[in-house]
């Protein structure tokens, strides 16, 4: 692969990851005084008549960039990415064919929970997790607390843990993006 079309990790100026550019990219960004770079391939050079440069890897934007706000679709995609593709019960990290989408209130049981207790609607981000097969046969139309089963406390129920885009773990690991992407 050209080093000049290899993937870029592009960082604003709290270390989000905003988004993915060429080594081009990068580069002009850095000569332009507009990025510093953070991390970059000691063993990959790219080099001009006047100029020598080890390829970046990961660049830190100097102005302040916005993330924009998402407005993420309820999907079962989404619920997934939000929960790390990992069952919400027993904590297994895996593939979307063995993963399955869970109402931890069921809709047969819906009647039964006091509106305080429970999400305004049934098909909510709020009421739907991310769960093996096994969990959810095992669950089945069940209330959490008859399993003696609880969800994890630090689980965020929104929107905001999907990030702005995905980066496959094979990718970060490549590029050592990791500690970036997966904060």
């Amino acid at each position: 692969m050209d080093v000049l079309a290899q993937p870029v990790l592009v960082l604003n100026a709290t270390y989000v990851p905003v988004a993915i550019r060429t080594v081009r990219d990068a580069i002009v960004l850095l000569l332009l005084n507009k990025a510093e770079l953070v991390k970059d391939e000691k063993s990959l050079w790219i080099r001009s008549e006047k100029l020598k440069f080890t390829a970046p890897r990961i660049i830190l934007l100097t102005d302040y960039y916005k993330v924009p706000k998402k407005r993420h679709k309820l999907s079962r995609e989404n619920i997934f990415l939000r929960d790390n593709y990992e069952c919400v019960y027993c904590k297994r990290k895996l593939p979307t064919s063995r993963l399955t989408l869970d109402h931890v209130i069921p809709k047969s049981r819906w009647g039964e929970v006091a509106k305080e207790k429970k999400p305004a609607e049934y098909h909510t981000w709020e009421n739907l997790v991310t769960a093996c097969r096994d969990c959810n046969t095992k669950k089945g139309n069940k209330l959490l607390q008859e399993l003696k089963w609880e969800l994890p406390e630090n689980r965020s129920t929104n929107r905001r843990r999907i990030p702005l885009f995905s980066v496959s773990d094979q990718l970060a690991e490549k590029f050592g993006w990791a500690e970036y992407i997966r904060a």
